[in-house]
């Protein structure tokens, strides 16, 4: 296998190499590279990098036993593949070559370029092209329809191909075409076209709609849909949430604070931030769904930081870093227990304040009420209680 990732993703506009952008908390090139590793039929793996990020994509390569080199890649692709097919062990006879920008690529496809590569010297995989393909000018107008049927000196050819990657050869077969390719006068788009001024025959194996190159930047958003759509082993988690507060005495002037929403009433309640009870027991439900502690750990009733501090930015503080560990929040169910004031009326705004933080719809948040019947201190009018169930998945 040989990955080049030394381009300079001038189309992607992120004033960075596109290779270290994350899918889902993992980089394309992590993608790419673990779409390899764990092929049992690939051997080994060389990597050419940009020569300012060889020490950086050698550190992250580290987790995988087959990348054997970490090579600084050339001004083009094309230089780049070379210096990776120097690279290799002397006995490799099949060569791989993939975009590191192709982080959703398939067992199956690699199986389909294998198998072709093997039994024809060279393989590319590809899709046919479904939609009428038209060339224009500069301004955008139309020059011609690409004629899907064309006749040729060989014969007719029908149909239209999109091509992928892998793209494989024999060894020797690349090396040849790269002799003989006319560089002063030309450049190379990948390795086919290589091997078709040389002529020496491609075969178009089976591709995939799913193995999509990142090119721009909205590709990411569809590359991602792609990725949670096949996931085959979602994880979920649930976790639970309590907490509870005393009413202030009304001459402290404390403000009531229920699900980020000022409630009025004669009485707040009390504790070191705005004893959003409604709030802390989301937080709770969230930070143990995910395993990692509690609001008491987190935001300690010791630290002057969170003193009087809304708990909306409690929440804020939750919901990042749940996504630093690549969890999604599905959806929260919560219930207020308290005989005053009625909830219920603030039910929506409680819902769109709790979904603006987490970045999720207000649908997906449950918001409910009710009182303790007259009994305990909630039916004394001594405080609040909250709880709250929440179900994250990844």
């Amino acid at each position: 296998m040989i990955i080049p990732a030394a381009g300079q993703a001038k189309r992607f506009n992120a004033g960075f190499n596109k290779i270290w952008t994350e899918l889902d908390g993992l980089s394309l090139l992590y993608r790419s590279v673990a779409a390899f590793n764990s092929h049992p039929e690939v051997t080994v793996i060389v990597i050419a990098a940009s020569p300012g990020e060889v020490e950086a994509v050698t550190a992250t390569m580290k987790p995988f036993n087959k990348v054997i080199n970490v090579v600084a890649g050339g001004d083009t692709r094309c230089d780049s593949v070379l210096l990776g097919l120097k690279a290799l062990p002397e006995d490799v006879e099949i060569v791989l070559v993939h975009d590191a920008a192709r982080p959703l690529v398939s067992k199956q496809v690699i199986d389909n370029v294998l198998k072709g590569a093997t039994e024809h010297g060279a393989a590319v995989p590809g899709t046919a092209v479904s939609d009428t393909v038209k060339r224009v000018d500069n301004t955008g107008t139309v020059i011609c329809t690409v004629e899907r049927t064309m006749a040729m000196a060989e014969g007719t050819a029908n149909n239209l191909t999109t091509v992928q990657t892998p793209q494989g050869a024999r060894r020797e077969l690349l090396l040849d075409a790269y002799r003989k390719f006319p560089f002063g006068t030309m450049e190379p788009t990948d390795e086919a076209s290589l091997l078709e001024a040389a002529q020496i025959p491609v075969t178009v194996v089976k591709g995939d709609p799913f193995n999509v190159k990142i090119t721009r930047q909205e590709d990411v958003a569809m590359a991602e849909m792609l990725l949670r759509a096949n996931s085959p082993n979602p994880t979920f988690r649930t976790g639970f949430g309590y907490d509870v507060h005393a009413f202030a005495a009304p001459e402290e002037g404390r403000k009531l604070w229920l699900g980020g929403v000022q409630i009025e009433h004669d009485r707040g309640l009390a504790g070191h931030s705005d004893a959003d009870v409604l709030l802390h027991a989301v937080c709770d439900a969230l930070l143990g769904a995910a395993s990692i502690g509690d609001i008491g750990m987190l935001f300690p009733n010791t630290d002057n930081a969170y003193k009087n501090i809304s708990s909306l930015k409690l929440l804020e503080e939750v919901g990042r870093r749940l996504a630093a560990d690549n969890w999604t929040v599905s959806n929260i169910d919560a219930t207020v227990i308290a005989e005053a004031p009625r909830v219920l009326p603030h039910r929506s705004a409680i819902q769109a304040a709790i979904a603006d933080c987490l970045n999720i719809e207000p649908s997906q948040v449950s918001v409910k009420a009710t009182t303790s019947e007259q009994l305990g201190f909630v039916g004394r009018r001594e405080g609040i209680e909250a709880s709250a169930v929440a179900l994250i998945s990844r």
